[in-house]
């Protein structure tokens, strides 16, 4: 693929109109406009202001490289709902899911209690499942961020009516599995993390991938005292350090009522076998090309990824 060395000499933006290229994309690369999705028809949905995100984001996951400051385009949404639309017209233009069901994988938290959940799909194509040690990343846009987390799966299909009715304890009694987890940070705007908040969630709230361990039974969660839960992580076989009982939310399990009445009100319904991994103990560590990321979760299990 030729690489675009006009953005890197005077910067890539995203485009005034909709479905043209990035403006100071390199000339051989404008001729491949009919590359970009019909967003009309492939997404109605998307309201037309938010067209130069798309096409922004399009641009950058296609070339490999970030494109345009979400800066620029995050004036144009008119809000959360934007936002989200934007990332489920990527979604049709990838196939990141079947557009006939909710997404299988999601990653949901907040800062605290205190704030208000955030709940994203995942590109089902990014996650890794049964490694050991998950591979390198082919195209790294900003960061190699890493997070060590616990992700729970839904045993049984909940349908909004059913899901609005949810109780805490209700809705952990619906959780069939449980595995540590490692999500990889990563973002597709050039202002990177700096990035505003509508554009970062337009990009799938600094989602690269995700790596699950084996799937334990959700009897290991009867009676785990959180507050004790440690958790170790390795960058290179260094020294580990400890963290336990650092989950912003005290309990990962308790984001599930708000994350499982959300994803119903959006799809319908949530599939059994949905996972949401449930944020970070550890921070965002922060990698270096050919690193390789350990964690531990005692009593939950241990995974990799190699950078």
């Amino acid at each position: 693929m030729p690489e675009n060395n006009e953005c890197e000499k005077s910067g890539c933006g995203p485009a005034p109109f909709a479905n043209t290229p990035p403006i100071g994309l390199a000339p051989e690369l404008q001729e491949q406009q009919d590359v970009l999705p019909d967003w009309k028809t492939l997404a109605p949905a998307l309201h037309e202001d938010s067209y130069a995100t798309a096409d922004a984001l399009w641009w950058s996951r296609k070339l490999g490289q970030t494109m345009a400051l979400g800066a620029d385009v995050a004036p144009l949404m008119r809000g959360e709902d934007d936002a989200r639309q934007v990332q489920r017209a990527l979604a049709r233009a990838y196939g990141w899911w079947p557009a006939d069901r909710a997404p299988r994988y999601w990653k949901s938290g907040a800062a605290s209690r205190a704030a208000r959940l955030l709940h994203v799909p995942l590109p089902e194509d990014g996650v890794h499942l049964d490694r050991p040690v998950a591979p390198a990343p082919q195209a790294v846009f900003n960061l190699r961020g890493v997070e060590a987390e616990v992700a729970l799966r839904l045993g049984r299909e909940v349908t909004a009516e059913q899901a609005l009715a949810l109780t805490a304890q209700g809705a952990l009694e619906l959780i069939d599995g449980v595995a540590v987890a490692i999500e990889w940070v990563d973002v597709r705007w050039r202002d990177g993390l700096q990035a505003p908040a509508l554009a970062l969630l337009a990009d799938g709230q600094c989602h690269g991938g995700l790596a699950l361990g084996p799937w334990l039974p959700a009897s290991v969660l009867l009676g785990r005292d959180w507050a004790q839960q440690v958790c170790t992580v390795q960058v290179n076989g260094g020294d580990p350090p400890r963290f336990a009982g650092t989950h912003s939310l005290g309990d990962p399990a308790w984001l599930l009522a708000d994350w499982l009445q959300h994803v119903a009100a959006e799809y319908g319904s949530v599939p059994a076998g949905t996972v949401v991994t449930t944020g970070t103990w550890c921070g965002c560590q922060k990698l270096q090309a050919g690193d390789r990321f350990d964690i531990a979760f005692e009593g939950l299990g241990q995974l990799g990824w190699q950078f």
